[in-house]
């Protein structure tokens, strides 16, 4: 199967590595798959090998450059990734269909789209989201179940196998051998809710021994904070990380404190480690959480302390939320999303009579 990827985002966000997974897995089933990326994007640099295209820089001359690298005489299938990317395939697969195009737009974003001209577009065959929540937005928007397809998001074997030994990063951040670890790999946008996160920390009166520890923080901007709410000294923070795994390991627990997510991978790898879940209920949030952690309304200080409270408190319910999570974690490995995906594209195909 001949498969163009585009997108329109230029940094590595988790929707584009999402991105970069599916493409190479589907290459690695032996599909022919081409990435474009625009001019100055940083995705290339994870994967130098890949088969890369860097689009023109001006957005313009996008669609004739994919055009002009359209098969002959065979169909083809174009994954739009990105609100961009997604208005122009919108277009370009007006035009396109009898080329023997399949288009299909990628959505990973609850928020309502201002402009639902492209999802009603019959120039896109259909739309792959990465949750029900964000199925429920579109549907909302007029896109019917036929042209809607829920494909969670995966995660690679090797992006959750440790580098280190735990002794070893433990060591690198000073946390004790004994130490209970409540975990978030995170960012510092206001929507991630590091400070709620610290300030419920805080509040839940854990004992001596528990400490705080977040992942992918620029690590001088919450220390402050941290000790405004007198924790500093149970508080620690790594910047981003290529082996986010060195340290999930570590966890005792993994905290989610969001304001508003999607289908976040980290929480996905999280499961991976058997880690039982602390997370706000927003998004696709409430789907990856179901017998293994506690669910609580976002932006709810004293209800996310509570929920660390019991988390650490009650080591035998802890343990049996640890077993829920691995058994959950089997639904997201990339290999069954790359199976679900190629299914999609061969179901597509076979409506158009191109299969």
């Amino acid at each position: 199967m001949k498969i163009f990827f585009v997108t329109s985002s230029n940094i590595k966000s988790g929707g584009a590595r999402q991105a970069h997974f599916l493409a190479r897995g589907l290459a690695e089933r032996g599909h022919e798959l081409t990435f474009f990326v625009p001019h100055d994007a940083q995705l290339p640099a994870v994967d130098p090998d890949f088969n890369w295209v860097r689009l023109p820089e001006r957005r313009g001359d996008w669609g004739r450059f994919i055009e002009a690298r359209l098969p002959q005489g065979e169909p083809c299938v174009v994954h739009a990734y990105h609100n961009k990317a997604v208005k122009l395939a919108a277009w370009w697969g007006l035009f396109w269909r009898r080329r023997g195009v399949v288009m299909v737009g990628h959505r990973g974003v609850i928020y309502r789209p201002n402009n639902p001209l492209p999802y009603w577009s019959w120039g896109l065959d259909a739309f792959v989201v990465n949750s029900e929540a964000c199925g429920r937005v579109l549907r909302r928007k007029g896109v019917g179940a036929r042209r809607l397809f829920v494909v969670y998001n995966g995660i690679p074997a090797e992006r959750v196998a440790p580098r280190r030994t735990p002794a070893e990063v433990r060591a690198e951040l000073g946390i004790g051998a004994n130490e209970l670890i409540l975990g978030t790999v995170t960012d510092d946008s206001p929507n991630k809710g590091m400070d709620l996160l610290i300030r419920s920390f805080a509040r839940a009166g854990l004992p001596e021994g528990v400490r705080l520890l977040a992942v992918g923080v620029h690590p001088e901007v919450w220390p402050p904070v941290a000790a405004e709410c007198g924790v500093a000294e149970r508080f620690s923070s790594v910047g981003r990380t290529e082996c986010v795994a060195d340290y999930l390991q570590l966890f005792d627990a993994f905290v989610l404190a969001s304001r508003s997510e999607s289908m976040p991978n980290t929480v996905l790898e999280a499961l991976t480690f058997g880690l039982p879940v602390v997370a706000t209920r927003v998004g696709g949030v409430p789907e990856l959480v179901a017998g293994n952690g506690i669910l609580v309304p976002p932006d709810d200080e004293a209800a996310l302390a509570d929920a660390l409270a019991g988390m650490i408190g009650d080591t035998d319910r802890r343990e049996g939320w640890r077993a829920a999570s691995l058994a959950l974690a089997d639904r997201f490995s990339m290999d069954r999303k790359v199976r679900a995906v190629e299914e999609v594209y061969t179901t597509l195909l076979k409506r158009r009579g191109l299969a």
